[in-house]
């Protein structure tokens, strides 16, 4: 090793300051390239400067990381996140149809969607079978009723049928019969049999959650015990609606025996009445449908423990449900186009039979399109509701579990 005073090229070092003397020239510049800096001894042993934290200890490989360094964690050691992001679910199992764990709007619709693809036998297929054969027993009792409608039109639109305008416009007693009658008729049936379509979309969605297919008759099996229940909370939620109806117009009728005014303020008071308490009341009802296909528990029970189940979710399950609604009706207009281009046809040649046909097939199209999409979104909700006010995603996942035994 060459020191400083054997270089040839190498000047002098400035001789450090003595304590109480005068600083030399040159103290206190920087040393120039090619020299040590002022005080430095290269003969004096060296003592390995303490590691920086982020930099690599003295006789560590390059690129070998060190332990105990600032921010970094030692090999095979778990480094946790440090932050959460807003908005971020952890990863949940999905085992079927959808994730275990609280859904959002767009899982709720993908869900009903997947339903379908799951086990398209039970959802397309049983579901299909209950709302035709409803809609083909309705339009058969729409025929008496019809000819019923027909001489009771007779009388009161004796005027009408005279007037060339109105038979322009194909306001004629056969008409208004045949359209009364299969509204009555086909409406009737399919009252009955949309809540057993629901209960079967209900089952299936169930069983699709975690991951499980269930066979047609399986599924059947398992409506059919509810029929009753699920029929009779669809008569029962009818005679509630007529009676709320049957007290407004009492209401209103009174009033106007009382004065006019009063009885027109009336009028708009239950206007406003019915659909504020129409809205709530169905929407507190929403999830016992799907409750009363899914669970065992007895009628009464299992309403009331439904009508729990929306305190709380009141304005989310309404919004969801709407919403559905809104596209729903946008996609029937748009499915309904052919079908209402038949039963013009049919209307102009004044042909009732074709007339009850079309009607059946636009309630085919519309009550499909309700049991599929909307049933599916409904049975999904009750089981999101479920999982975030009861926990019901670790049973799932427990049931998921033993099925894939």
């Amino acid at each position: 090793m060459t020191t400083p005073e054997s270089a040839p090229d190498q000047p002098a070092q400035p001789t450090p300051p003595q304590p109480g003397g005068s600083q030399p020239t040159g103290w206190g510049e920087p040393p120039r390239y090619g020299q040590y800096a002022p005080g430095y001894d290269p003969a004096a042993p060296q003592t390995p400067a303490a590691p920086q934290y982020g930099t690599p200890q003295y006789g560590t490989a390059p690129g070998t990381p060190a332990a105990g360094q600032y921010g970094q964690s030692q090999y095979g050691q778990y480094s946790p996140p440090t932050a959460q992001v807003p908005g971020y679910r952890p990863p949940a199992d999905k085992p079927g149809i959808v994730p275990l764990r609280p859904l959002s709007l767009g899982e709720l619709y993908d869900g009903a969607f997947g339903a379908v693809r799951h086990n398209p036998a039970v959802t397309l297929g049983l579901t299909a079978i209950v709302v035709v054969v409803a809609v083909a027993i309705g339009t058969l009792l729409s025929i008496p009723l019809t000819t019923w409608f027909t001489d009771l039109f007779g009388g009161l639109f004796a005027e009408v049928e005279s007037d060339p305008t109105m038979q322009d416009l194909g306001f004629t007693q056969d008409i208004l019969g045949v359209t009364y009658g299969s509204m009555l008729g086909t409406g009737l049936l399919l009252l009955l049999a949309t809540p057993l379509a629901m209960g079967v979309m209900a089952v299936s969605v169930s069983e699709s959650v975690i991951g499980r297919k269930i066979t047609v008759s399986e599924a059947w099996r398992r409506v059919g015990k509810r029929a009753w229940y699920l029929i009779g909370f669809s008569l029962l939620s009818l005679l509630a609606w007529l009676v709320a109806y049957a007290l407004l117009v009492a209401v209103v009728a009174g009033l106007f025996a009382v004065d006019v005014t009063l009885g027109v303020i009336g009028i708009f008071l239950a206007l406003a009445a019915a659909v504020v308490g129409g809205v709530w009341l169905f929407t507190r009802v929403l999830l016992a449908a799907p409750a009363l296909a899914v669970e065992g528990g007895g009628f009464w029970a299992t309403v009331a423990r439904a009508w729990r189940l929306t305190r709380g979710t009141f304005w989310r399950v309404l919004g969801i449900y709407l919403l559905t609604s809104i596209i729903l009706s946008v996609i029937g207009q748009i499915v309904s186009i052919p079908v209402s281009l038949l039963m013009s046809v049919f209307m102009v040649q004044s042909n009732d039979v074709g007339l009850a046909v079309s009607y059946g097939i636009t309630y085919v199209v519309s009550g499909g399109m309700s049991v599929l999409f909307l049933g599916g979104v409904t049975a999904l909700l009750y089981i999101d509701t479920r999982m975030r006010r009861e926990g019901l995603d670790v049973q799932l996942q427990a049931a998921a579990a033993v099925a894939d035994k």
